[in-house]
């Protein structure tokens, strides 16, 4: 026996089902479904089993969202070949074909299962699921008779039913259509479609009122007369044509329902017109499967008419048979015949592979067969070919911009190959086109006929895009003509964009001579040929733009990659060193300013550039040996850098620093006589802050023992007095520990105490010590101890760097 019957199992039983081959089973939670189930997260309507061959099951998601698993592997759309394990809501089930069972005669079903018809079909909803259906899996088994592959609806039996004769099969609603069909004369034609809606409301009525009275007259006449015998009622026939037309009614009534069973024996025996209205009925119920097939075989009997009504059902988004083979070839067959709305499904079924191969070309005359057509679905696809093309002849125009910021609405964020970069970062790739408009300051760019679109999917298209250009800087000119092939993309939002891109170039013209440009077969690797002054000024122009405003910023590090790069390119020329050291100094600045930078790998970037002679960059490394940032402290790494750089060029802030580190002798032997030559013959008149205070120190050393040097130090600290306060402080102490009057020392008092006021720390605790011992001022012991508190939790003023200040 052929395997006819589909079983359920899990550890609650067995449960069979009649399932043929090509046939559809509706599963969820849903009271209209084939199979019902219960449990966590199963739609009303969730899946739909389909038996596409012998043994063969495809399992089809009615939602995106409708999830189910076959042997252990979630999905919204298998194939699979029984026996196999079916997972839904919690519950797993083994699935698989058996052979029928032998069929129980129909009287001893009727005395076995209350509620079964005559007919052998069940005659409604059962009062009690638990009396014929698993748990948690249940069945909700279609009510009515099978012919052929076709379900017709039946109404519940009534329990006394008196069984009819023979010749009263014909449903009492024939007789009502019989006394209102009437032929209708030839000049009474146009009222005919009214007589048949009227005829066939009439014929509704008298069909429900039958189904409501005829129950209750039977139990009528079973009570009084049980012995009586009904006569056969006996209905005129009808001609086919004027079934069908009723049953055309029925369908526009809304009651397809009703015409099913008139139009199947039409069906049955072979009517293409029975079959085309029988499927428009089934499909107004809803449901999926014989339509298709009475369609086609009324497409194939000859009756053109059903061929929008099949592409129709087959393209149906509820039919779970819709991208199956069976499908694409029935589409085949109606555009075949000259239906023109296959023409867009059939289009779709190419571009995405459903039910065949996917085919981009057939995809594309399919869709330009539907945009003749009329179908704006189909031109809405072949404006895909359009939209990449102005994308690619946007994307060449703008290289004639100034600006680089709009690259963005021309290239996707995560791009491919773009000429000589692959899978580059935007950053990157910006910069690329940065330096194409810097090298060529002067660009006209324009693109010409000839474009071409190849289509690898409607969504993505490979683009070709002619283009000429001259480009220009200085006196060198060139000129010629290019192609751009990119590939375009269509984002989320409907937007288009490259994904990448290469061009290749034909240099027409060279002027003024060919030697002085490099041969590229790129646009971007087109470049002039500098001389080596060129390259100096070119170099020279690209320090110049990174060291713009870099008075206010802390990001060093573009400034420091491109004087690296014109440092290791012109070893033989200095031009950079006064770009070094003037950001050596900025680096400097920002050190004594915070104590530290935002990158402290910059401290290895300095080294090369004190090798190569940057004074500024010596004295840096010498601050960050001494501070022991970037590196590990040492003072005499730090010393002798200081003094490399005061021999190297002898310059004034490196002998400061010089200096400076041999009076403090902080991890080095002070060396007082030695700083002293260094500074009290250059500094001693000097009006930088820094250098001023310096000297008076050394000068204070020497008028401890020649009281006649205490006015050299007062002038030396009195040029420093107004921007630097420590000098202020000083200063202060020598008039209040050497003034010769009361005004003098008063006028120190005044000089320490504004210098505690500016945060001088060093200014507080004098302060505190002058009010203790009434020294310049009326003893307080209350400001003495504010004054001494304050200089403990004050922090020490920065120190300030020698760029700092202007003579």
């Amino acid at each position: 026996m052929a395997l006819m019957v589909l079983t359920l199992s899990n550890l609650d039983g067995e449960h069979r089902i009649s399932c043929p081959l090509h046939t559809s089973l509706t599963l969820g939670c849903g009271p209209d479904c084939d199979v019902t189930f219960e449990g966590v997260g199963i739609l009303p309507r969730h899946c739909v089993l389909y038996r596409t061959g012998e043994r063969t099951f495809q399992i089809i998601g009615v939602y995106a969202a409708a999830q189910f698993s076959v042997n252990g592997v979630t999905s919204s759309e298998l194939e699979v070949n029984v026996p196999f394990k079916f997972g839904i809501g919690g519950e797993v089930f083994d699935v698989d074909l058996a052979e029928g069972k032998e069929e129980v005669p129909l009287q001893e079903r009727a005395e076995a299962e209350p509620g079964v018809g005559a007919e052998g079909a069940p005659a409604g909803p059962r009062t009690s699921r638990r009396e014929y259906l698993l748990k948690p899996i249940t069945l909700k088994p279609r009510a009515g008779q099978r012919v052929g592959e076709v379900i017709l609806e039946s109404g519940p039996s009534p329990e006394n039913e008196v069984p009819m004769p023979a010749q009263a099969a014909t449903p009492p609603a024939l007789t009502v259509e019989a006394m209102v069909e009437t032929p209708l004369p030839t000049d009474e034609e146009e009222e005919e479609s009214p007589k048949r809606v009227l005829g066939g409301l009439l014929l509704c009525g008298a069909m429900i009122t039958g189904m409501v009275y005829w129950p209750h007259h039977l139990d009528q006449l079973s009570a009084a007369k049980p012995e009586v015998v009904l006569p056969p009622v006996v209905a005129p026939a009808l001609s086919p044509e004027t079934t069908v037309r009723a049953c055309e009614d029925l369908i526009r009534a809304g009651a397809p329902q009703l015409a099913v069973p008139m139009l199947m024996p039409l069906a049955e025996k072979g009517d293409v017109a029975a079959m085309h209205r029988l499927a428009l009925a089934l499909r107004a119920s809803g449901q999926f499967g014989e339509e298709e097939v009475l369609l086609q075989k009324a497409v194939e009997g000859g009756r053109r008419e059903a061929l929008r009504d099949l592409v129709s059902v087959v393209d149906d988004e509820e039919n779970p048979a819709r991208y199956t083979e069976g499908a694409f070839k029935q589409l085949q067959l109606a555009a075949k015949l000259g239906e023109t709305s296959a023409w867009m499904p059939l289009g779709e079924r190419y571009e995405y592979g459903n039910g065949t191969k996917p085919d981009i070309k057939l995809a594309l005359a399919a869709f330009e067969k539907a945009r003749v057509a009329g179908d704006k679905r189909a031109a809405v696809k072949l404006s895909a070919k359009q939209g990449a093309l102005e994308r690619a002849a946007a994307y060449v125009r703008s290289w004639n911009e100034v600006s680089v910021a709009r690259l963005l609405e021309h290239v996707a964020a995560g791009q491919g190959k773009f000429f000589t970069l692959d899978h580059p970062p935007m950053e990157v790739l910006l910069r690329q086109e940065e330096e194409m408009r810097d090298r060529w300051p002067l660009r006209r760019i324009s693109v010409v006929a000839g474009a071409q679109a190849e289509l690898e999917t409607f969504d993505l298209i490979k683009v070709t895009q002619p283009f000429q250009f001259e480009v220009q800087r200085g006196e060198r000119i060139a000129r010629g003509k290019g192609v751009l092939v990119c590939s375009v993309q269509r984002d989320v939002a409907d937007h288009w964009r490259i994904t990448d891109a290469s061009d290749r170039i034909e240099v027409t013209e060279l002027l003024p001579t060919k030697e002085q440009f490099v041969s590229a077969a790129s646009l971007r690797e087109l470049k002039p040929a500098f001389t080596h002054e060129e390259q100096v000024d070119e170099a020279r122009l690209e320090i110049l733009e990174q060291m713009r405003g870099l008075e206010a910023t802390e990001d060093f590090k573009p400034a420091l990659t491109v004087l690296m790069n014109a440092m290791y390119e012109f070893p033989q020329d200095t031009f950079w060193q006064p770009f070094a050291d003037k950001l050596c100094d900025r680096m400097a600045r920002q050190l004594f300013m915070s104590g530290k930078w935002l990158d402290a790998a910059w401290a290895e970037q300095v080294h090369p550039f004190a090798e190569h002679g940057s004074v500024s960059a010596m004295l840096l490394e010498g601050h960050l040996y001494a501070a022991g940032y970037g590196c590990v402290r040492n003072a005499a790494k730090s010393l002798a850098l200081y003094q490399k750089a005061f021999e190297a060029g002898k310059r004034r802030d490196a002998r400061f620093y010089y200096a400076e580190a041999l009076f403090q002798g902080q991890g080095v032997p002070q060396d007082i006589e030695k700083a002293g030559a260094l500074v009290l013959a250059f500094m001693s008149r000097s009006k930088h802050p820094l250098e001023a205070y310096l000297a008076a120190h050394l000068l204070w050393r020497k008028a401890e023992h020649d009281p006649a040097l205490w006015q050299d130090v007062y002038d030396t600290l009195s040029r420093a007095v107004e921007k630097f306060p420590p000098a202020k402080n000083l200063a202060g102490m020598v008039l209040l520990n050497h003034g010769q009057t009361t005004k003098e020392r008063r006028t120190g008092f005044a000089a320490i105490k504004a210098a505690a006021e500016e945060g001088v720390v060093e200014a507080m605790k004098s302060l505190s010590q002058c009010y203790l011992e009434g020294v310049g001022c009326e003893k307080d012991l209350h400001l003495a101890t504010f004054w001494k508190q304050k200089a403990m939790v004050t922090e020490p003023p920065r120190r300030r760097h020698y760029t700092e200040f202007e003579e």
